[in-house]
């Protein structure tokens, strides 16, 4: 089975793969999902996206490269919903999706394995796996933390009632779970009740030659940009981004560039991030962006002094192995999940969330030549072996195994 070439159904509901992460509520999912099915293909398997149509000039099929195609699938009205809306588009997604699979396993053109991405997908799909006898294959992405948690580091809060009850359906429902860290992996063991043999860790690629290393050292330690990119809110820390620009020493000459769309479920917040840098006589050094394109991003994160990845939670933090790509040293919390997976093990993986301590950190690094060109060539070593045909001939094994195991 491992030399076939399989036919795969990836299911991204909420959010297109084509959609530019850090956008409303585009992000590290986008990328991954994307990534992961082109790498696949140039294996020789063949990856189908099926997502929620939210516009309604999109095309019905795109295909985006030999061996992947993008469905957009009819569920509800075809605009942009919030997630907090977004549990009234499973049942209508289930129903066009069934329709489609139903059909092309009649053709004799059905699918070896359905593989959902975040718990929406999974709470539509898997019926229709069990129904039609397809091995179903579940990740999340981001976990939601318990109920009745009050602080941001136990994970992203529920955006809807249904989605811890989603959360143990898929997973418990699932013939394997693919979690991104091992992290992650025992949040959902410890949460759900996975036992360890329904759950593996495929972790992330990142594409070396769009995310390469600036030439040029000292322009990026001397008046350095620093760079924030997360969809803004608060979970993802901006407000300690800003909170360390101002407790750097002002000699610094230091920017902070913020990269990231706001949902619609905070709407308010960059705002709120603006009124913020005003009262901390910042605003003059900070540039909101909004989201970037892919090689926009990639452009910034080669220009920039370093990335300040401020979440409270993250599965795995890719923009952290993008930034280390592009020789960018990255600084972020251990506390966040599966961020030190993500770091290089001589990155600067902090223990405190009190911006005097970042500050403190940022300017050791940017004030010794020798230290930030070795955190450099360490940085851009340490990414470049996590490559997305890594990741694809990781995730096709396990696609071969489960398909054994099942058959």
């Amino acid at each position: 089975m491992a030399s076939t070439s399989l036919r795969i159904a990836a299911i991204s509901l909420h959010t297109s793969p084509l959609e530019e992460p850090g956008g409303a509520d585009a992000g590290g999912m986008n990328v991954v999902v994307l990534e992961q099915s082109l790498a696949l293909a140039r294996l020789g398997h063949r990856v189908d996206l099926f997502t929620r149509r939210s516009d309604s000039a999109a095309p019905e099929v795109v295909q985006i490269a030999d061996g992947v195609r993008l469905f957009h699938l009819e569920a509800g009205p075809a605009t942009p919903l919030a997630k907090s809306a977004m549990e009234q588009a499973i049942s209508p997604f289930r129903a066009s999706l069934h329709a489609v699979l139903t059909a092309q396993a009649q053709a004799g053109e059905g699918y070896h394995l359905l593989h959902s991405h975040h718990w929406f997908s999974g709470v539509a799909s898997l019926p229709i796996a069990r129904e039609l006898g397809i091995p179903h294959l579940q990740s999340f992405h981001s976990v939601a933390a318990p109920e009745g948690a009050s602080t941001l580091d136990a994970g992203e809060p529920a955006e809807s009632a249904g989605r811890i009850p989603g959360e143990q359906f898929a997973a418990t429902g699932s013939d394997l779970v693919i979690a991104v860290s091992e992290a992650e992996a025992r949040t959902i063991g410890e949460r759900y009740g996975v036992p360890g043999a329904r759950l593996t860790v495929v972790r992330p690629g990142v594409d070396v030659d769009r995310f390469r290393p600036c030439p040029d050292l000292a322009e990026r330690r001397v008046r350095p940009t620093l760079l924030f990119t997360a969809r803004l809110q608060p979970l993802k820390g901006p407000d300690l981004a800003l909170e360390v620009l101002a407790h750097l020493d002002p000699a610094l000459d230091a920017r902070l560039m913020l990269a990231g769309g706001v949902s619609q479920d905070f709407a308010d917040y960059a705002e709120q991030l603006r009124q913020l840098a005003r009262e901390l006589g910042v605003e003059d050094r900070v540039d909101v962006v909004g989201s970037l394109g892919r090689d926009e991003l990639a452009e910034a994160m080669r220009c920039a002094g370093a990335l300040l990845l401020t979440s409270w939670s993250e599965t795995f933090g890719l923009v952290a192995l993008e930034a280390q790509a592009s020789g960018t040293p990255v600084l972020s919390w251990r506390c966040a999940g599966g961020v030190q997976e993500a770091v290089d093990p001589g990155g600067l993986v902090l223990e405190s969330r009190d911006p005097d301590v970042w500050a403190e950190a940022l300017q050791s690094l940017l004030g010794d030549a020798d230290r930030y060109g070795e955190a450099v060539r360490s940085a851009r070593e340490f990414a470049s072996s996590r490559t997305w045909e890594a990741t694809a001939e990781t995730l096709a094994a396990q696609y071969a195994r489960l398909l054994e195991e099942t058959a």
